[in-house]
Parts: C-alpha cells; sequence; structure tokens
C-alpha cells in the first residue's frame, strides 16, 4: 500500500509558490477570496496562505467524494496539506500594516490527491458537470394549499438565498419565470406530473428535478419530502428539529440539508457505477492522421474512459478498444456530448466525429 510521507516546507517555499494568476478550468483548481489581520501584515500573508489551502482541499474533495469520506480528513494538519498543493496564483491583491487581502487561484496535485485518497480507501465520483433543479413547495399545514410561485412561499425564498459555492453538482431552485409558472403549478408538483417534471428537466437542461415538498412539522420543527424525476415517486423524509418562530433559520438549515443529501445521493450512483468497468471496440475513419490524433485526445479528455487501446492504425482507418467505467448507457451520453455518434455493426462500432 501506498504510503505518503508529510514534511512541513520552509515558508520561502509557501511565498515561491505565488505567481501570476493563469487561466485553469480543472477539478483540481479553486478560486478563493482571503482577508486577514495579524500583528502585520507578513504575518497575515502567511496566515491567508494557510487558510487557502485548507479551503481549497475541503472544497475538492467534497467534489471528489461524499460528505462522509471528506469528513474523514477533517483533522489533517497545516503540515500536511501544503504537500497536495501545486500551484497558488494571486489574482489580485492589497495589504496594509496588519491586514491580507487577495484573491486567489489555488491548484491542487491530482496525483498526489488521488494517491492519497486511494491509501485511505475513499472511493472518488467521476462526474460531470451535473445540473439538479429544485421545486420547492410549501405548506404551514398539512392540510394546507401548496404555494409555489405565491410570495408567501418561505420556502422558495429561503432557496433564493442558498449560498454558491464551488461544486460539480449545481443545485438549483426553479427560476420564477412565465415560461416556468406556465411549465409546472405547485398542485402538479405536489401529486408529480411527469410530464411537466419532464418539460422543466429539458427546458432547464437539467440531470434530474426534484420536488421539495415541505410543512412546518407542527411546533417541532420542518418535515421535507423529496422526491425526484430519475427516481420516480420514491420518497426522501428530511426533518429538521427546531423552533417555528425562527422560520428564517429552520428553513435554510433545511436547504442546506436538502443540497446534501441530494449531493450524495448523486455521488453514491457514480460511486456505484464506477464499479462497473467494460469495453467497446470501435473502428474511426479518418482523411488526415492529424484528425484521428484530435479525436484520440477527445476521447481521453471523458472523465469515464480509462484507456483508449489503439489495435489497428492504417489505410485511413483506427481500430481500437475504448474501455471505460459505469453503464453503456452513461458513456454513451458522454461521447454524444462531445460531439461523436456510434453505429452499431455486430461486434463493433462505427465512431464518427
Amino acid at each position: 500500500m501506498l504510503k505518503l510521507k508529510f514534511w512541513c516546507l520552509p515558508i520561502l517555499m509557501l511565498f515561491l509558490l505565488v505567481s501570476p494568476a493563469k487561466a485553469q478550468n480543472s477539478i483540481y483548481t479553486v478560486n478563493l477570496k482571503v482577508d486577514v489581520t495579524d500583528v502585520n501584515a507578513a504575518a497575515a500573508r502567511e496566515k491567508a496562505m494557510t487558510s487557502a489551502y485548507r479551503q481549497a482541499f475541503d472544497i475538492v474533495v467534497r467534489k471528489l467524494t461524499t460528505a462522509q469520506d471528506a469528513a474523514k480528513l477533517s483533522a489533517m494538519t497545516d503540515a500536511q496539506l501544503v504537500n497536495f498543493i501545486k500551484e497558488i496564483s494571486v489574482v489580485s491583491e492589497k495589504s496594509s500594516n496588519v491586514r491580507y487581502i487577495a484573491d486567489l487561484q489555488v491548484t491542487l496535485n491530482e496525483q498526489i490527491l488521488k494517491a492519497y485518497l486511494q491509501e485511505k480507501e475513499i472511493q472518488t465520483a467521476v462526474v460531470d458537470k451535473s445540473k439538479i433543479v429544485i421545486i420547492p413547495i410549501f405548506r404551514e399545514f398539512e392540510s394546507d394549499r401548496p404555494l409555489l410561485w405565491e410570495n408567501q412561499n418561505l420556502w422558495y425564498a429561503a432557496w433564493q438565498q442558498k449560498p454558491i459555492y464551488e461544486s460539480l453538482i449545481e443545485i438549483v431552485p426553479i427560476a420564477n419565470t412565465p415560461v416556468s409558472q406556465a411549465e409546472i403549478s405547485a398542485e402538479q408538483a405536489q401529486v408529480y406530473d411527469r410530464a411537466a417534471l419532464q418539460e422543466v428537466a429539458l427546458n432547464n437542461n437539467a440531470n434530474d428535478v426534484y420536488v421539495a415538498d415541505a410543512v412546518f412539522d407542527g411546533i417541532e420543527g420542518l418535515k421535507i419530502t423529496l422526491t425526484s424525476l430519475k427516481s420516480g415517486q420514491a420518497a426522501d423524509v428530511i426533518r429538521i428539529s427546531g423552533d417555528r418562530k425562527m422560520a428564517d433559520h429552520l428553513l435554510m438549515r433545511g436547504v442546506d440539508e436538502v443540497s446534501k443529501k441530494i449531493e450524495n445521493k448523486v455521488k453514491n450512483a457514480n460511486i456505484a457505477q464506477n464499479k462497473m468497468q467494460s469495453s467497446i471496440a470501435a473502428i474511426y475513419n479518418y482523411e488526415k492522421l492529424s484528425d484521428w490524433i484530435n479525436v484520440e485526445k477527445q476521447l481521453k479528455s471523458i472523465p469515464y474512459v480509462r484507456k483508449v487501446q489503439l489495435d489497428a492504425i492504417g489505410s485511413g482507418k483506427v481500430q481500437m478498444k475504448i474501455e471505460f467505467v459505469g453503464s453503456d448507457e452513461r458513456i454513451w451520453a458522454a461521447l454524444r456530448n462531445k460531439g461523436f455518434n456510434l453505429k452499431q455493426f455486430d461486434d463493433f462500432y462505427l465512431l464518427e466525429y
């Protein structure tokens, strides 16, 4: 089993990592704001960098795995965290005698982090950017008519205040627009009108749609019933205990718990799919060798593709085996999103791009 050794880098090395900002677009890159006060500017800057490392590590790990597994790494020391940092770029900064403020871009070392997660037996979810749309319907009492678009819908208002944080899973409330209001009503959402939910998913380019039915649970708190388009009418019930007199706080806690629940469900589903390994034999016809080089690059950029094995090449034709994790349906969808088309012929596919 791989054993990672940790050491504490000198402060000088921390500052050498700082460079002018460069464009990054990666799961392992995080944009952060820091604002730290200390005995002097140098101490404030050092503390800000340490804080940035921890924030970046927590955000990236939260992207890659479930909340339960991410919590297992919360005891990491500052000295250990430094080993996972590949680069830190300063987008902008300013300081006074005792204060340091900056916009930073922190990139973690993918290979080291993956090795460490494997050592700790923490499974990661290979997840493309996903969008989940929430339809928050609300009742003060079980017998009340459900609210959705009305101003009195305190549950919808809480979702509109949901903090935005970096994640591969975007969880957003349905937009309050005339188009959305025409698509679905509170009553349709409550009875799980599948046709209406499918229209919401289609028009919002969403991977799934959840109806979050919230009702005050007497004076004891909040009861939230979750149903999704993908899971049918199988419901999850979340109970938030607390004083109904503090409704705003109760509802915001509900937003947080629902978001965590959905994010973990998506990640667990992906972790389960990642245990499935398969392959397809494919042929690609090309006019120029550079066309194939570009196609191979695009195939390898798909998160689910583990290997593109070249079996034969020549006369404008490439014969290959594409090894991937997950279901056939998932790899086909990923290929379509990259602009590929597959046509099946007996025991092989013709790959078009």
